[in-house]
């Protein structure tokens, strides 16, 4: 029996944690923004990004340093470094976790106390949703432990379970006609029983492992360093990302905040999407790497790969989201939702271009290299929002800000990617390689059926003839 791909199987279960529970809470949108109402379903969506803000920040960057450090220490065989590893890893996060939950504890006694931070007992889903981060610490621990193994499967697998449990308990408690307290306290609940399940299953994939109070300064160091300037990247994404979300809500109120940050919920599982497709790139250059193999075709053939599912995904999202999405919502949502999809969708075509090299640059340790790149484009993503919404404050103004600065500065991440990795050729390479994001993105804009045609046909001349030329695209690479 011929053994499946280890790339499309991580992949598969990838593009399945991705998109399996976005699936299912947007098919139940509607049940919630009628049940919990346009102003209370703002609140949830903001307080569910102040999760992920606060998740993505005070972690220090060490979900990539984990799964990094532990496929190098497997790719050398070295059993003593990946324990090492683990062990300091478990132990820093612990401390993050500890220091959240005190947060909250201190929080609590302010409360009690009479002092309110925030309205209508804002303070207290808040302190809940702390609670909630402090585990999801822990499961962002075992994940990064998982996929340092490559075992992509066992990652989606309970990661999929536990999103898909907590939004099932959610539409009982709504049902019940609970409020928003009450859906993030059973989000808090189960998150702690299934990051339980995930320890169990992580540490016994680990051969022999015993955790140590031991300090291993070395292993701790890299961790550190590795995650120091992941960390700096997510800071800049989490601002280039989610601040848009609070300005609208902020000048322009919670309830069109919910149809803004609906609309870029899509968007960026989406991208979240186009990034699980090729995600096991990471684990394997640094892997490879340390193996002395040349990887710059890996780089070349995900790039190709990545562009080419992406740009499709987006061009078939362009032309069935309106019936599909006034089906959904009906005309009414639609008409408050709809617009910001589209640009959102302009948005993307540029952005997908930094998934490839985001994952192979970080793989091969080349952190500031990547780190300068994302805090250009990303800096430049800030500046264009909020420049276009001083002018015209509006929430589409935003994403035309952002698009703007992405078409502008994209081009030039390429043109010193390629200059650094390709060595010749590089502005040829540069012009092609964005190419067909400004015809879709052209596409999109225009809005004209004979123009959708006509700049459809070029984008496939010219990705099969650029993309899937066999210089730069090994499918057997995907196929390992």
């Amino acid at each position: 029996m011929k053994k499946t791909s280890g790339n499309i199987k991580n992949s598969t279960w990838n593009l399945a944690n991705i998109l399996l529970y976005p699936i299912a809470f947007l098919a139940l949108t509607p049940f919630f923004i009628n049940k919990l109402g346009e102003n209370h379903f703002g609140i949830w969506m903001l307080v569910n990004s102040y999760v992920y803000i606060a998740v993505n920040i005070i972690s220090f960057g060490l979900g990539n340093s984990i799964t990094a450090y532990v496929a190098e220490a497997i790719g050398k065989g070295s059993h003593t470094k990946l324990q090492a590893y683990v062990n300091s890893s478990t132990k820093l996060i612990g401390w993050i976790s500890m220091s959240t939950i005190l947060i909250a504890i201190l929080w609590s006694l302010l409360n009690l106390s009479g002092t309110e931070i925030f309205n209508d007992h804002l303070d207290k889903i808040l302190i809940v949703a702390t609670c909630v981060i402090s585990v999801k610490f822990w499961e962002l621990l075992y994940q990064s432990v998982l996929k340092g193994y490559e075992r992509y499967d066992l990652a989606s697998w309970w990661s999929i379970v536990s999103k898909l449990l907590v939004l099932g308990v959610q539409v009982v408690i709504v049902l019940w006609g609970y409020n928003l307290y009450e859906l993030f306290l059973s989000n808090l609940i189960l998150n702690a029983i299934m990051v339980y399940v995930q320890a169990v299953v992580t540490y016994k994939l680990i051969p022999q492992y015993q955790f140590s109070w031991q300090i291993k300064r070395d292993e701790r160091k890299e961790l550190f360093h590795f995650g120091f300037w992941t960390w700096l990247q997510t800071i800049i994404s989490v601002l280039a990302y989610q601040v848009d979300r609070f300005i609208i809500a902020i000048f322009l109120g919670p309830a069109i905040a919910g149809y803004y940050i609906l609309a870029s919920t899509i968007t960026n599982h989406m991208h979240m999407a186009f990034g699980a497709i090729v995600s096991w790139l990471f684990p394997k250059v640094a892997r490879k790497k340390e193996l002395g193999e040349n990887i710059v075709i890996y780089f070349q053939t995900l790039r190709g790969f990545s562009v080419g599912i992406s740009l499709l995904a987006i061009f078939v999202a362009y032309l069935f989201y309106e019936p599909l999405f006034t089906l959904w919502l009906g005309p009414e949502k639609f008409q408050k939702m709809g617009g910001f999809f589209r640009l959102f969708l302009v948005y993307e075509s540029f952005l997908l271009m930094t998934i490839v090299p985001l994952f192979y640059l970080n793989g091969m340790k080349w952190l500031k290299f990547i780190t300068s790149l994302e805090f250009m484009y990303k800096v430049g993503i800030i500046l264009g929002m909020v420049v276009a919404f001083w002018i015209i404050p509006t929430g589409k103004s935003l994403i035309i800000g952002q698009i703007i600065a992405l078409a502008l500065l994209i081009p030039v991440e390429y043109l010193l990617i390629n200059k650094f990795l390709l060595k010749d050729h590089w502005l040829t390479e540069t012009l092609i390689t964005m190419l067909p994001s400004f015809l879709i993105a052209a596409i999109i804009f225009i809005n004209n059926m004979y123009v959708t045609i006509g700049l459809a046909l070029i984008t496939i001349f010219v990705y099969y003839f650029y993309y899937l030329n066999p210089k730069r695209f090994k499918i057997k690479l995907l196929l390992e």
